[in-house]
């Protein structure tokens, strides 16, 4: 029922050192967690992968297991608080992670509410944390979209981001073209994969940038809420 849902975006280091961070954050106020994961389990490395070394911990927190995951959500009610995860190429996976902390704590997942970024097409557009070929990536995500809608109703199983196509150095129309664009591909893929219109598209969010051109920046969110 709120209007909005204030996070700050955090993860570091061990998951410890980050619960200890989310559980402050709570205590403080705060109604919602954003996880920040670093490189290694953006891409779908274990911690101690030869190819991990330098980055573990480095830009967000380390999860490698289930049990880091637990770790992560030590004493935080996850029926309590909603969670956005930035995390795309293994979003199945960390999704699944969280919901099996949950039942850990005798929660269904029918009870959480949440986010999982889960955006590849802008992976391969902007950022580069991409694992899976197009086609494979984009399964994965209508069958997050189509588990979602039978499990974990009240979770966004996809958020849209034209943030990070803008922080690669596009203007502020150049953002929207191609959020829409990947907005249009996924809900596509999702009729294509049998999903009706009305069972997954209530949930899905979009997460643009905010640059300081404020009235160009005014313009854009109302082109873009008026043209989605």
């Amino acid at each position: 029922g709120r209007l909005w849902t204030m996070r700050q975006y955090a993860g570091y280091a061990t998951a410890e050192e980050s619960n200890r961070r989310y559980r402050y954050l709570l205590e403080q106020g705060q109604t919602g967690l954003s996880v920040a994961f670093d490189l290694p389990t953006q891409v779908g490395y274990d911690a101690d992968d030869p190819i991990a070394l330098g980055e573990v911990g480095k830009v967000g927190v380390s999860i490698s297991s289930l049990e880091d995951m637990a770790r992560l959500f030590e004493a935080i009610p996850l029926d309590q608080v909603s969670t956005s995860m930035t995390i795309n190429a293994p979003a199945a996976i960390l999704l699944a992670m969280y919901i099996a902390v949950a039942k850990r704590q005798g929660i269904e997942s029918s009870q959480l509410r949440g986010t999982t970024q889960n955006d590849i097409l802008k992976e391969y557009i902007a950022r580069g944390t991409y694992i899976f070929p197009p086609a494979p990536a984009m399964r994965l995500i209508t069958d997050v979209f189509a588990y979602c809608r039978a499990h974990v109703p009240h979770w966004n199983p996809i958020s849209i981001s034209g943030y990070h196509i803008r922080e690669a150095g596009s203007t502020a129309v150049q953002e929207l073209a191609f959020t829409l664009a990947n907005a249009i591909a996924y809900v596509q893929a999702a009729l294509d994969a049998g999903l009706p219109i009305d069972d997954f598209a209530p949930q899905l969010a979009f997460f643009f940038n905010a640059h300081n051109d404020l009235l160009e920046e005014v313009a854009k969110f109302r082109a873009a809420r008026r043209l989605w």
